[in-house]
């Protein structure tokens, strides 16, 4: 039996983050969402998913789980389509991931989807003034917590041993796992660059703030991944 994949070729554009879906006008939701549906499709039936239902058939309803899959197909992509998959992890990592994201699938995001297809209450609903509640108490600043040193001076270029050196060191810090070849430093988000022999400062606002929102989701997806792992 022949599986057809959906049509993609090699490509050196520079790789283009993820962007939420509210950021996308609805032409773009409605392209992304048929992609997404194509390379789910193919996917379901290439890993024959069908098998104990590993994949829930409701994963459209469960936003969590679509942007696993979203997350996936992104790092596919690079891995596949892109002569500019640098740093991001191979193949095997890959999928390792796709089996862990689908344990998640039955026991974390729709764990009561068996026999149909179960939606969550939203905090607003549940717990009415409990955001506000969460605003109110603010960040765990601790009074032992280390001040800051001064912000560190850096060009707009660096040179990839430097950036390995930061990362090494802990003095920077990877997007997230599926987003190696972007990464945080002195207070400004770096990018490697096509030849892999340098990083650049990204310096667009909106790019920056979009950067800062993406990594704090994956890299929280990344640790519930890890605790799902050790379980």
């Amino acid at each position: 039996m022949t599986i057809d994949p959906p049509a993609a070729a090699a490509s050196d554009a520079p790789v283009r983050p993820i962007r939420e879906w509210h950021a996308l006008t609805a032409e773009e939701q409605s392209a992304e969402w048929t992609a997404l549906v194509g390379w789910v499709t193919w996917i379901h039936d290439l890993y024959e998913l069908s098998r104990e239902e590993r994949l829930p058939l409701c994963w459209p309803q469960h936003p969590g789980l679509v942007e696993e899959l979203r997350s996936l197909k992104f790092w596919r992509d690079v891995l596949y389509t892109s002569r500019d998959s640098g740093g991001a992890h191979s193949p095997r990592s890959w999928h390792g991931e796709l089996r862990q994201t689908l344990a998640a699938a039955g026991n974390f995001w729709a764990p009561t989807c068996r026999a149909g297809h179960t939606s969550a209450t939203l905090l607003s609903e549940a717990h009415p003034d409990l955001a506000q509640r969460w605003q109110t108490h603010g960040p765990p600043l601790m009074a032992s917590s280390p001040a800051l040193g001064p912000a560190r001076s850096l060009p707009n270029m660096l040179a990839d041993a430097e950036m390995a050196t930061a990362l090494d060191q802990g003095e920077a810090r990877p997007h997230s796992r599926s987003m190696p070849y972007y990464a945080h430093l002195a207070g400004a988000w770096w990018t490697r660059s096509s030849d892999g022999a340098t990083w650049l400062r990204c310096t667009d606002p909106d790019h920056h703030a979009h950067l800062d929102d993406t990594s704090a989701r994956m890299r929280a997806a990344d640790t519930v991944r890890d605790q799902l792992t050790k379980q």
